[in-house]
């Protein structure tokens, strides 16, 4: 948690001619306010070992070992905080075995319950309800008497909960383990994490300096942990032609700027440490961008201010806009990047975690009967998984979209349509334009970018369209939106009374986005058939030929490739265009006059004496005959030759004859006559 603002030790500079008001927090960076501390540290390990409680706690004598800084001295006691807490103490804490037993056996567990029965006793005849000073004592003593304790204890025990009482313990692990007492080099980090962290708490939004360069790895996590914590975030270019990563607070997203300014805080924080993490920009691992960028600029930072970034760190700059009793204020992270971010800086992830219910899945039980299945399941493992997969996606619609699609593409029912997951960002220095769009759809050599636009704020929004307005001006990409349904109006609607259209070819989805919708949406924006008709030529037609003469035989699959169709209807048009010396057979392929005749003579053969063939023999005898053949699609070519009859008896089994032999079925065996029947 931040510092309060009227502790925070701070310095401004009003903005004169033009300049913009400037502050920085004060941070523990002399050995003094170390040696301070230090001494921070004896105190409240003293305190802790003593079991002393806080009332006897005094902020006056810390006051005074900070030379009366008494912001200095609050600060330092927040962070201490953070590893010590005051804790109320319990009854068994607090009194014997014996004597704990004997308030359980009556049940009077704690200071509420033991309040409560006195008041019970009080209420009682003679008393009805009140005791005056005099009578305090004599009713104490009879009470404690009652419950078989001192009637000191017993008053100790009523109160046992106040705050004053609590005492000053560490905190404790998950595992009910307490922390060990801070140094003091832990209390000042933390110290100094609060104190800037209190001025980002108060910001409307977070600019960092990428130069030209950025990782795309880097962009990825930002954009997980951005959905994660409910931040907007925005890329694009400055006047100077760097690249911006801005986060957007509280102000932009909820208004007020200290509802929700912890988690703005937060993420500039991960940014920070993922950016340390990232290769640099010289490294060669950034982001690729569809038009060359060769603009190579230094972030400008404030004279005297910033502190030379690291040469692991892509980040060039950082500055937050802070707004402080109804004034601006600009702060220069980069300037204190050293306290927040540091290459071993832990970051949390939101995991996936089996829930309680989840048990031995090694069983499945149905019907009260069990089955052993063959591979325990890893249970482990599925939630890896899972959360891996999650986080590559910035939301479960754009995962569930992309698994659906890759699947479809996996069966061949995507039009010949392959997605790309994170594709190049599409990058307009001259517009001050950078769009890292969420998907890429390419078939051949078309590419389609894809966003998917759920959703934000109203602003984020008016900047999504404002970029995506910049983009049709370009007039050079093609790109896809996928827009939630309560931000129809948004994309659809102008002026009061007006309509105008979206600025690229939109489908509108309610709580998911469906693969089959945007395939026929690219179908109809984005459909190249006419131009690959045409590369079918006189010339094509005569190499078509000549491979058909020498071969006798092109399967289907080859036929979608030499044709550059994409489905059967595509496939058709260009067959009928090409007309060529040959036979179509559907799902087979095409094959010449004389492959068909070599096909029939050979299984004629195979077949004299009545023989039956299998479908395995059918093969053996086309490859005996020197012959090309499909074998997944043989029954197309046996139906088409007139010298064969493919039989199936049963459903189990299935055999090839000659056609001019009588077809055998089985004899069906009666079981027995009906009721009916006899009748």
């Amino acid at each position: 948690m931040p510092l309060s603002l009227d502790d925070l030790r701070k310095t401004t500079s009003a903005g004169r001619r033009g300049q913009p008001r400037r502050i920085s927090p004060t941070l523990i960076d002399t050995a003094p306010e170390r040696e301070l501390a230090a001494d921070f540290c004896r105190y409240f390990a003293e305190l802790s070992e003593a079991n002393r409680r806080q009332r006897d706690f005094s902020e006056q004598y810390l006051t005074e070992r900070a030379g009366g800084d008494f912001k200095l001295a609050r600060g330092l006691i927040s962070a201490m905080l953070g590893f010590y807490g005051w804790d109320s103490e319990s009854f068994q804490e607090r009194l014997t075995p014996a004597q704990y037993e004997q308030l359980q056996s009556l049940g009077l567990t704690n200071s509420s319950v033991l309040r409560l029965a006195l008041y019970s006793y009080i209420s009682t005849a003679p008393r009805a309800g009140f005791v005056g000073k005099a009578g305090r004592a004599e009713a104490l003593e009879l009470f404690a008497a009652g419950v078989g304790l001192e009637p000191a204890l017993v008053e100790e025990m009523l109160f046992l909960d106040n705050e004053e009482n609590a005492l000053l313990r560490l905190r404790k692990r998950q595992d009910g383990q307490s922390f060990r007492p801070p140094t003091a080099q832990e209390v000042i980090r933390r110290y100094n994490r609060m104190a800037i962290e209190t001025l980002l708490y108060n910001s409307s939004e977070v600019i960092f300096g990428f130069g030209t360069l950025l990782p795309g790895a880097l962009v990825k996590r930002i954009g997980y942990f951005s959905k994660e914590l409910h931040i907007p975030y925005d890329l694009d270019y400055n006047s100077a032609g760097e690249i911006q990563l801005r986060l957007y607070g509280p102000v932009q997203a909820f208004g007020s700027p200290t509802r929700h300014g912890d988690r703005l805080a937060r993420l500039t924080f991960l940014t920070l440490a993922l950016a340390n993490r990232s290769p640099g920009g010289d490294t060669g691992l950034a982001e690729n961008f569809s038009v060359p960028v060769n603009t190579v600029l230094v972030a400008s930072q404030a004279k005297g201010t910033a502190k030379k970034p690291t040469a692991v760190s892509p980040v060039l700059s950082a500055l937050a806009q802070v707004h402080l009793r109804d004034k601006v204020y600009f702060f220069d992270v980069a300037s204190v990047a050293e306290y927040l971010a540091r290459p071993d800086e832990k970051i949390e992830e939101v995991v996936l975690t089996p829930s309680a219910e989840d048990t031995d899945n090694a069983e499945i039980h149905e019907s009260g009967e069990v089955y052993t299945v063959a591979r325990q399941f890893d249970r482990v493992a599925y939630y890896k998984q899972k959360e891996t997969a999650r986080r590559d996606f910035d939301s479960s619609i754009e995962a569930r979209f992309h698994a659906e699609f890759s699947a479809l593409a996996r069966e061949g029912h995507t039009a010949g349509w392959q997605i790309e997951r994170e594709p190049e960002a599409i990058a307009l220095p001259a517009q001050h334009l950078l769009f890292v769009p969420d998907f890429a759809l390419q078939r051949g050599s078309t590419r389609v970018w894809l966003e998917i636009i759920g959703f934000w704020t109203a602003d984020y929004r008016q900047r999504k369209l404002e970029k995506l307005e910049k983009l049709k001006a370009h007039g050079e990409y093609k790109l896809l939106l996928a827009v939630d349904t309560s931000l129809q109006a948004d994309f659809q609607e102008g002026p009061p009374g007006q309509k105008r259209p979206a600025p690229f070819p939109t489908i509108f989805y309610k709580n998911e986005l469906r693969a089959t919708d945007v395939i026929a949406l690219l179908g109809r924006e984005y459909d190249d058939q006419a131009g690959r008709l045409q590369q079918v030529t006189q010339a094509g037609q005569n190499l078509f030929n000549d491979q058909l003469a020498v071969r006798g035989f092109l399967p289907e699959d080859e036929l979608y490739r030499l044709l550059k169709a994409y489905n059967k209807n595509e496939l058709m048009i260009a067959l009928e265009k090409l007309s060529p010396a040959g036979s179509y057979i559907d799902g087979y392929g095409l094959c010449s006059s004389i492959y068909l005749q070599a096909a029939g003579a050979a299984l004629e053969d195979a077949l004299k004496d009545g023989l039956r063939l299998s479908f395995e023999q059918i093969c053996q005898a086309l490859a005996a005959a020197g012959l090309e053949y499909n074998s997944g699609r043989l029954e197309a070519l046996l139906m088409a030759l007139p010298v064969v009859t493919i039989v199936r008896p049963s459903l189990f089994e299935v055999y090839v004859q000659a056609a001019n032999l009588p077809v055998e079925l089985p004899e069906l065996a009666v079981v027995g006559k009906t009721r009916k029947s006899r009748r």
